[in-house]
């Protein structure tokens, strides 16, 4: 399936300004991911870049849920895992809580933390991963699996080469060991499979577009 509402070009040039500013390569930061995703329509929460204490407190009043509990990331080139430097806070419900978690990041990463990243808190749910790895052999493939921070230590994925067919995307479903908790197990109802089928494809079109994307 061909997905729409691709923007290839503006991927591509993406791409190239940030390989001419660092040829080198490296991680993209939180603006620049997000506008890559973009262009492939792949979902994404609510977010805004924050670089100071005020900055911070209007994005929360702006984004927070329902429940009014947002979350602050701190940011610094080449921070992946932010869990395990202690760089997130959580449910965070007022302007005071808001305030006190920017200045502990802050001061905790000072010198390194070029911002935040303020989101909405996600509702409870199966945490998954997706992403692409380009194959020096193969080419691109799409990795899918149990996601959250012991992702690393379970690696319970399953990888099908780009692009994806209906069927590859199928296997990539059902191949993990955690599969049953997608489909309803324990009490639960299914996870959206179409939507998650649609994000496999968007990711699938995204790898084969982009070969520097590693």
């Amino acid at each position: 399936p061909d997905p729409d509402d691709i923007d290839t070009s503006r991927a591509h040039a993406l791409a190239d300004d940030f390989l001419a500013r660092q040829s080198d390569g490296g991680w993209l930061d939180p603006r620049a991911c997000a506008e890559l995703l973009s262009c492939y329509g792949i979902p994404q929460q609510p977010w805004a870049w924050a670089e100071s204490e005020e900055d911070a407190v209007r994005a929360a009043q702006r984004l927070r849920g329902t429940d009014g509990r947002v979350v602050l990331k701190a940011h610094w080139p080449g921070l992946v895992h932010k869990s395990l430097q202690h760089a997130v806070h959580l449910d965070l419900r007022d302007e005071a809580q808001i305030r006190a978690a920017f200045q502990d990041l802050r001061t905790r990463f000072e010198g390194l933390m070029t911002g935040v990243v303020v989101q909405p808190l996600a509702s409870r749910g199966t945490e998954l991963f997706a992403g692409v790895v380009q194959d020096g052999v193969f080419g691109p493939l799409v990795v899918f699996g149990l996601g959250g921070t012991a992702t690393e230590v379970l690696a319970d994925h399953a990888a099908r080469l780009a692009p994806l067919t209906g069927q590859d995307v199928h296997d990539l479903i059902t191949a993990p060991r955690c599969a049953p908790l997608l489909f309803g197990t324990q009490g639960g109802g299914p996870l959206d499979l179409e939507g998650l089928e649609q994000v496999l494809h968007r990711l699938s079109r995204m790898a084969v577009d982009l070969p520097q994307l590693a």
